[in-house]
This record gives C-alpha cells, structure tokens and sequence, in this order.
C-alpha cells in the first residue's frame, strides 16, 4: 500500500511546440529515424584517430541513491540506521571503501571490482537548486539542463548542434521513441531498441513482395522530399530510415564474451557494443532501465537489490565486450537517475521521491574514486525538505565530461548550459 504523504508531481510540463514536433516526435512514427547522409558524414568524421564514446544510462524512477553508495559511516554512522531502521543496509553487508564512510551495496560486487581497479569514478550528493519531485518534469530538467525553464531542447542536442556534420558524433536514442535529451537536434537521430526495430516491414504471406514494397515506399519518400513541412520532413525521415535500415541489415553479429542479464537492459547493452565494433559512425548512446520508483516494499523479495545487481552485471559484461573489442580505452558510461529517495523510510516499506544522487562514472578514462564527499546527515545539516544538501550540480557532472572527454570547448559550454558556470568535477584527466 503507498504512502499517502509521498511526494507527487510538481508543476506543469511545458507544451511540445511544431518545432518540437518535426524534431522529435516524427521519429517516433518510426521504430528508428535518421537524417538523409548523417550516417554516411558521421562515418567520414571518425576518420584519423580513434574516436571517442559515450553511453548515458538513465536509471528510470528514481534510484535510491543512499542504498546505492551506503553512507554506513557519514557522521558517525547515527543516522542512516535512525532515519532507515528497516530499509538500510546492514554494515556488515556494505563493500565497505576503506578510509571513506561510505561504501558499496552488496549488489553492485562487480562495479566495486572497477572501482577498486581505478575504473568508477562516484560523484555524491548530485542535484540541482531547488529540486522537483515530480518525475516528467524532474527528467525533463535533467534532459534539458536548464533547473529553471525546462523547454523543448536538451542540452546533448545543444551540444550537437554547435558542431557542423560531420565533426558531431552521431547519436542513438535506445529507446523505443526519442526522448527530450535530444529534443531540437538539427537533423533526425535514431530511436530503437533493438535490431529488430530496424528493419522494413514485410508480409509474411508475400515474402517475395518485400523488395518491391521498399522500393516504392523509397519513391514516395523522394518524390515527397520537396514538399512543404511537415510533410517534407516526415518524408525525409522516411528516405533517412530506408538508409538506416540497409547499414544496420549489414551489420555482423558480435561474438560476446560478457555475460550479460536477461531483459531489456542486457539487449540495450548487446545493441550498444555490437555497433560500436561495427564502426557504423554511431557514438553517443542514451538508454533507459527502468523501475526505480520504489514507494512500496523495497526490499521486499530483494527487489532494490536485484536492479542493482542487473546493473551491476550489464555493466561489468559490457566492460568485458569493450576490452575483447579494443574499445575500452574510448567509451566512457555515465549512470544517472532524475532524483534519489529521501532520507527517511516511509510507512510502505519503501522511500519517497528525494534530491540528491549518487552519479557513477565508469571506464578506462576515469580518474577513479569519490570525486565529492557525501552531504550530510545530520539533522541540522538538512535542507528544509528534508533533504541531504546538494554536493554538486549535474550540469557540472555533463559539463565535465563535454569538456574532458569530448573535448568540448570552456566557452561552448556557456550555451550547452546556459546562465550556469560549469565547474570541473575532476573525475576525468
């Protein structure tokens, strides 16, 4: 049974403008969508050395950050067990990091591993001024990078607009619709989750047809290309998806060597390094695992565990397919949720939506360890929410890596995020 105390949605969610529409919503009339060319400039722009990736793994719901990285020690170790009597981890059970209060959930046995290893950088108590509760409107913030007046714009769209094809990576949402992160790109990008989304659509009871129907599907698409929007655009998508279709319908099998979880997250990280090995010009990946809205019975049947254990696994799996590949020095992992949980258990077994994070940054690349402390607990030391004080803002966390791993301009950052001085986090060289 929820709480009925729990925090709910907090104000309102702006409307998609005819922009935001033939920007972002045509890709969704389509499994996957693309530009015409963009594929074909993006390959020619990763040309010379090798180029570097990124994959934005969104965790969906809200991630019991304190539950996550455990704060079994922060000031004294009093509080987490006060505030939580149930719903803690148990000290003896915490992947302890020695010298710091904090350590590990139990779950996450193989991201401690890299952690260990210098390969997981952890940014604590991650957030924004005045936080929002609501979970569109909190995610639509994240996407966006701008706290106060989130538009139709996200802030990786920002950064691909500033960049001529083809010196921008190209970009593939791994969902099964395009998502405000990369809401207003100047070109279509891919939306799919799966190789099987990618594919024409047939008549299983003419088989011998499927050529024939493409073909006059490409015509119509052509022939419609130079009428006014949005029927222009919608048929550009359409010629820029038969073409994305024919590159993927290429593309080999991999050979994983890692062992990767069932569900949804296993097949995004399969589809993520199979076109990374094929060097199809595809670099920026953005995916979503869901089911972290955990008001009820968190615990219970190690529900929290297990998806952090998934992630966990995923993650070390995709680690193993990068190194088999020779692509572990180049992709950096970002994990993020759109809020934490608060501090205090609720009457549900479960936690309410909080602020602050914990944001994981994994790879080769990374300067590895805690790159801010964890905020307090102490009672006194709590926002009047309730809420531990925020450590960092996440535009820092997005700014660092446009700027360290990217290598993005300082002065380009001012109109990624614009009306926030981007602070170097450090947790990349």
């Amino acid at each position: 049974m929820s709480d009925p105390t729990r925090r709910t949605r907090r104000g309102p969610i702006p409307a998609l403008t005819r922009r935001g529409f033939l920007k972002t919503g045509v890709c969704t009339l389509s499994a996957a969508a693309l530009g015409p060319g963009i594929l074909l400039r993006s390959v020619a722009g990763a040309q010379g050395a090798p180029p570097r990736n990124l994959l934005l793994v969104e965790l969906d719901g809200g991630n019991d950050g304190l539950n996550t990285v455990v704060p079994w020690a922060v000031d004294g170790g009093a509080y987490y067990t006060e505030y939580r009597p149930t719903l803690s981890v148990p000290e003896s059970s915490v992947l302890k990091v020695p010298g710091t209060p904090v350590g590990f959930h139990p779950s996450l046995a193989e991201l401690k591993a890299h952690y260990d290893a210098g390969r997981l950088a952890v940014v604590q108590g991650v957030s924004y001024p005045n936080p929002n509760f609501s979970h569109d409107y909190a995610m639509r913030i994240w996407h966006t990078g701008l706290p106060a007046s989130p538009g139709q714009e996200g802030w990786l769209a920002r950064y691909l607009n500033l960049h001529p094809t083809p010196a921008f990576p190209a970009a593939l949402e791994v969902f099964d619709r395009r998502t405000l992160l990369t809401g207003e790109t100047d070109g279509f990008l891919p939306a799919a989750d799966s190789f099987d989304d990618v594919a024409f659509p047939s008549d299983g009871f003419h088989p011998g047809d499927a050529e024939n129907r493409k073909n006059a599907y490409a015509a119509i698409a052509a022939g419609a290309e130079s009428l006014p929007d949005p029927l222009g655009s919608i048929a550009a998508t359409s010629s820029g998806l038969l073409g994305l279709i024919d590159v993927f319908s290429a593309i080999a099998p991999v050979p994983y060597v890692g062992t990767y979880p069932a569900g949804r997250l296993g097949r995004s990280l399969r589809l993520v390094v199979r076109l990374l090995v094929a060097n199809v010009g595809l670099r920026v990946f953005h995916l979503g695992y869901g089911g972290f809205d955990t008001h009820d019975d968190q615990d219970a049947g190690g529900f929290h565990a297990g998806l952090l254990a998934t992630l966990s696994q995923g993650l070390n799996a995709l680690h193993a397919d990068l190194v088999a590949n020779g692509l572990a020095d180049d992709t950096l992992v970002v994990v993020f949720s759109e809020f934490g949980r608060t501090v205090y258990q609720n009457g549900s077994h479960g936690s309410d939506h909080g602020s602050v994070n914990p944001v994981l940054v994994f790879g080769n690349g990374v300067n590895g360890g805690f790159a801010t402390a964890h905020p307090s607990l102490d009672p006194g030391a709590l926002a009047p929410d309730g809420e531990p004080a925020m450590i960092a803002d996440f535009r820092d966390v997005f700014g660092t890596v446009l700027l360290r791993w990217l290598e993005e301009t300082p002065s380009n950052l001012a109109s990624i995020f614009p009306g926030h001085a981007v602070n170097d986090l450090g947790f990349l060289p």
